[in-house]
Formats: C-alpha cells, sequence, structure tokens
C-alpha cells in the first residue's frame, strides 16, 4: 500500500515541477538535471534519504541541499524543488519523483531511452548509425545509455523497457552450445 501511495506522491511531485519548469521556460534545463540527479541516486541514494531525518534541523538540511546545487551546478528552480522536498520529508521518494519527472518530459517529447551493452565503445559513426536504426525501429528520439561490458565478447545488447534485443557473441555461442547438446 505505501509503494502506491509513495509513487501517487511521486507523480503529484513530478508533475509540479514539470509544469512549473515548463511554464518558466527551463523544462529542458531540469530535464538535464534530474538525468544528473538520478546518476547521483542511482550511486546512493542512502544519503539523500537521510535528508528526511525529523531531528536534523531545516536550516541545516538546506545547506546541504545547497551544497549538492553548488556541487553539480544545479538550476535555482532546481535547487528550490530540492528545499521544498525536504521541507515536505519527501527525501525517501525523490528518486521517484526523479524517475516520473523523467517519464514524463520523454513521453511529452517523444524520446525513447535505450540501454545498450558492448563489450567496447563504439566508435561516433557506429554510434550516430546504431542511434538512426533505433530511431527507425521505436519512431522516437533515441538517447542511449552505454554500458561496457567485455564478458559479452562482442555485439550487442539492446533494453528500451520490456524490450530486450541479445545480438551478442556470448548469446550466439551459448545458442549454438546448447544445438551441439541437442537440448534445443
Amino acid at each position: 500500500m505505501k509503494k502506491n501511495s509513495d509513487l501517487e506522491i511521486a507523480s503529484l511531485y513530478a508533475q509540479s515541477i514539470y509544469d512549473g519548469a515548463k511554464s518558466v521556460g527551463d523544462l529542458a534545463t531540469v530535464y538535464k538535471e534530474m538525468m544528473l540527479l538520478r546518476e547521483v541516486l542511482q550511486q546512493d541514494s542512502a544519503e539523500f534519504k537521510k535528508l528526511d531525518n525529523p531531528l536534523w534541523p531545516l536550516e541545516e538540511k538546506y545547506k546541504v541541499i545547497e551544497s549538492i546545487a553548488k556541487q553539480f551546478g544545479l538550476c535555482l528552480s532546481m535547487t528550490n524543488t530540492l528545499k521544498l522536498v525536504i521541507e515536505n520529508r519527501k527525501a525517501a521518494v525523490f528518486p521517484l519523483i526523479v524517475e516520473e519527472f523523467i517519464k514524463n518530459y520523454q513521453d511529452a517529447n517523444n524520446i525513447a531511452e535505450v540501454k545498450v551493452i558492448t563489450a567496447i565503445n563504439l566508435s561516433e559513426k557506429q554510434d550516430k548509425l546504431l542511434k538512426e536504426k533505433l530511431a527507425q525501429i521505436f519512431n522516437k528520439t533515441i538517447e542511449v545509455d552505454y554500458d561496457i561490458n567485455p564478458q559479452i565478447l562482442g555485439g550487442l545488447i539492446i533494453q528500451y523497457g520490456t524490450n530486450f534485443i541479445d545480438n551478442s557473441v556470448k548469446q550466439k555461442l551459448n545458442a549454438l552450445e546448447q544445438l551441439m547438446k541437442g537440448a534445443k
């Protein structure tokens, strides 16, 4: 039950942030900052959740927020948003707020966020070609999040929502091994 209410709260905050940023013409900036904050939160959201402690004075929490804002170069509207979230004791749901905002922005701007796992870094030409092909497949503007994993040996693994394309050498070798064992 709590998860649903957290998601509802996050959705309301995300929509309010979206509407506010749009009304002042700051939407693209706030989106970039939300993407940055998502990355930071994925590495360590526990530190941010500590800001929800009711025993810690609000002024001290504001100092932490201002330090974070300065460290990452956040705009004033994002800094104020963080302060509001802290003031309302919703730091624990901030990662959900970030995800909901990003989802709203991407839906409104026809953007598909695709995760691509490769064995090595792609060249600029390969990156451009991959984005063009993915844009044709999904009929959206593509934002690629690359992950380098040498264990796949070669090829690509592409993940978009529930769509999963495994065209890695490792997967092909595993399929060949299963075929040779007669398991298929």
